[in-house]
C-alpha cells in the first residue's frame, strides 16, 4: 500500500502553504466521513459498520491527499546523518513548494557548502603541506651537507639558508593570516581611518624595503573611511609586494586613492607581465600562480591575493584586476565608507 502511493503524485504539491495543505486535508476527512455516513444510511448499512467505512475511507484520502509531504522530512533525517559521518553528496529531492520544499533547498544548499568547504580544507591542507615542505627539504639538505662536511659554512651558503628561512616564515605567517581572517566571525575592528596617510605610510615602509622602487602615491578626494587600520594596512601592503615581485626593477608602481559619496578605491598599478583575462578570477585563489609550479623565484607562494580577498569581503567590499596601459597589472579595491 506505502509502495503503492509513493508511486502516486501528491495532488497538493504545488500549494505553498504547508498550513493551507493540512486545512484541506482536514476538511476533505471530515467531507469523506460525512459523505459515507450519509451514503451508508441511504444504503441501510448497519450502525456499526457505517462508522469503520468512513474511517477507512477517510484515512485512504488522508494518505492519498498527504502523499509526499513527510517524505522530505524522513529523507532530511536520513542524510543528515550520513552527512554528519562526512558524506556530503546527500540530497534531498521533492517538488514541494512550501516550508518543507523550502526546508529542503536550504539543506541542499548547506550539503553543497558543506562539500565545497571540505574540499577547500582538503586541498588547503595538500597545498600547504607541499609548498612547506619545499624550503624545509632545502634546509634540511644544506645542514645535512654542513655536518657531512660536503660544504662549508661560507658567506654564500649560509645566504642561501638565510633566503629559505625567512621564505618559511613568510609562508608560515601567510598561512597564520590567512587562518585568524577565516576566523574573524565578529568581522573587522571598524574606526574611522584616514585612508591617504596609511596609504603614503605603506609606500614609505615599501620604499625602504626596496630601496630602487619607484612607487607614486596619487591621492583624490576625502579618504577617510569606517574600517580596521591593521587589515586595511595589511592589504595594501601585499598588494604593493606583489606588484613589486613581478615588476622590472626601476618601473614605476603606482598606488592611487580616490574617495567618493559612499566609497573609497584603492588601485595599485605596476609594469610588469600582467595576467591574462581568461584567469583573473583565479587569481584570488589560494596557492594559485600564474605558472602552476606553487613558489617560484619571485618568492611567492599564491597567498598574497587571497588574503586581500579576504580582507575586502570582510568590509564588504570588491577586488578586481584589470589590464594596465601599455603594460602590466592594475588592481583595484573599492570600500564601502560605512558597513
Amino acid at each position: 500500500m506505502s509502495r503503492l502511493l509513493q508511486r502516486l503524485p501528491s495532488p497538493l504539491v504545488r500549494i505553498r502553504s504547508i498550513k493551507l495543505k493540512w486545512s484541506l486535508i482536514i476538511l476533505a476527512a471530515v467531507a469523506v466521513t460525512a459523505g459515507t455516513s450519509q451514503l451508508g444510511f441511504a444504503l441501510g448499512w448497519p450502525v456499526w459498520v457505517r462508522p469503520i467505512m468512513a474511517g477507512a475511507l477517510a484515512l485512504v484520502a488522508v494518505q492519498v491527499l498527504a502523499q509526499g509531504m513527510t517524505a522530505p522530512l524522513r529523507a532530511m533525517a536520513s542524510q543528515a546523518d550520513k552527512i554528519a559521518n562526512g558524506d556530503y553528496d546527500q540530497r534531498v529531492h521533492t517538488d514541494a513548494e512550501d516550508e518543507i520544499g523550502q526546508l529542503a533547498a536550504s539543506f541542499n544548499g548547506m550539503a553543497e557548502r558543506l562539500a565545497a568547504v571540505d574540499s577547500l580544507q582538503k586541498d588547503f591542507i595538500a597545498n600547504a603541506s607541499h609548498e612547506l615542505r619545499t624550503p624545509v627539504a632545502a634546509i634540511q639538505n644544506q645542514l645535512e651537507n654542513l655536518v657531512d662536511r660536503v660544504t662549508q659554512p661560507d658567506p654564500d651558503t649560509l645566504q642561501r639558508m638565510l633566503q629559505q628561512t625567512e621564505h618559511l616564515s613568510a609562508l608560515v605567517r601567510q598561512l597564520l593570516d590567512l587562518s585568524r581572517l577565516d576566523a574573524a566571525t565578529l568581522g573587522p575592528a571598524r574606526e574611522l581611518v584616514a585612508a591617504g596617510v596609511l596609504l603614503k605610510q605603506v609606500a614609505h615602509e615599501a620604499q625602504l624595503m626596496h630601496p630602487g622602487a619607484d612607487i607614486v602615491v596619487q591621492l583624490d578626494g576625502p579618504l577617510g573611511i569606517s574600517a580596521d587600520e591593521a587589515m586595511l594596512h595589511q592589504l595594501v601592503s601585499n598588494l604593493l609586494a606583489n606588484a613589486l615581485r613581478f615588476s622590472p626593477i626601476g618601473a614605476p608602481i603606482t598606488l592611487s586613492g580616490e574617495g567618493a559619496s559612499d566609497h573609497v578605491t584603492i588601485e595599485v598599478a605596476d609594469h610588469g607581465p600582467g595576467i591574462a583575462p581568461e584567469i583573473r578570477t583565479r587569481a584570488f585563489e589560494r596557492f594559485w600562480q600564474a605558472d602552476g609550479s606553487g613558489p617560484t623565484g619571485s618568492g611567492g607562494a599564491g597567498l598574497g591575493l587571497s588574503i586581500c580577498k579576504r580582507i575586502v569581503e570582510l568590509h564588504g567590499g570588491t577586488i578586481s584586476i584589470h589590464s594596465n596601459n601599455p603594460e602590466g597589472t592594475r588592481v583595484r579595491v573599492r570600500l564601502p565608507l560605512v558597513p
